[in-house]
């Protein structure tokens, strides 16, 4: 291998390097070699190609009504980050050596999007009060049981679904960070059942 690189590696990326050019042997020739992209004739990289490829790629249509649901750009982001398990919570920034030991500071268990957001003490008195106002069928352990009872449904209950889906969502993300984060604590356990209620009306 003779690869040039723009930036010197420091010591954990140098092993990493390492242990890549054993797990991925290439075989070696006197031909030179060269980086070529397959999405283009050239072989060199296009954002435009690379724009038109991931246009083509199928489109979860049951995700539809969160694009077009009258809420701000960043909580359709956020929820997106959700909906694919990317949420930087303390277990995902573990993962990337970031600071912290990975565990929820209020439960003292692996602090992984679905805790924070369900079952997380700060998050059940959110769902509590939803469960009261909406109906038992609200209630969920997880996100995965949470969309196969709710996301299918069509029409106008879809949109208004992932309207009130993405306000709960955001609201105890948010909450959760102010008490980990800023150690700002709700004064009363309705607090973040009002700030639901205040996004909904924005």
């Amino acid at each position: 291998w003779n690869i040039a690189f723009c930036r010197s590696f420091g010591p954990d990326e140098v092993r990493e390097w390492t242990e890549m050019r054993e797990v991925v042997p290439l075989p070696l020739s006197q031909a030179p070699h060269s980086v070529s992209w397959s999405l283009s004739p050239s072989g060199e990289f296009s954002v435009s190609l690379a724009y038109q490829a991931l246009c083509r790629l199928p489109v979860l249509q049951w995700l539809s009504p969160l694009w077009k649901a009258p809420m701000p750009l960043k909580i359709k982001i956020f929820v997106w980050q959700l909906l694919r398990d990317r949420l930087p919570s303390g277990t995902e920034v573990l993962k990337r050596q970031g600071p912290g030991n990975g565990l929820c500071p209020l439960c003292h268990v692996p602090e992984m999007g679905t805790h924070i957001l369900f079952s997380c003490v700060a998050a059940q008195a959110l769902w509590c009060f939803v469960c009261e106002a909406l109906g038992p069928e609200w209630e969920a352990l997880d996100l995965a049981e949470f969309l196969q009872v709710r996301a299918t449904q069509v029409g106008r209950k879809r949109r208004l679904f992932w309207l009130i889906f993405a306000a709960m969502m955001w609201t105890l993300w948010t909450t959760h960070n102010k008490m980990v984060i800023e150690w700002v604590f709700p004064r009363r356990a309705s607090d973040s059942f009002f700030k639901f209620l205040a996004f909904l009306q924005h």
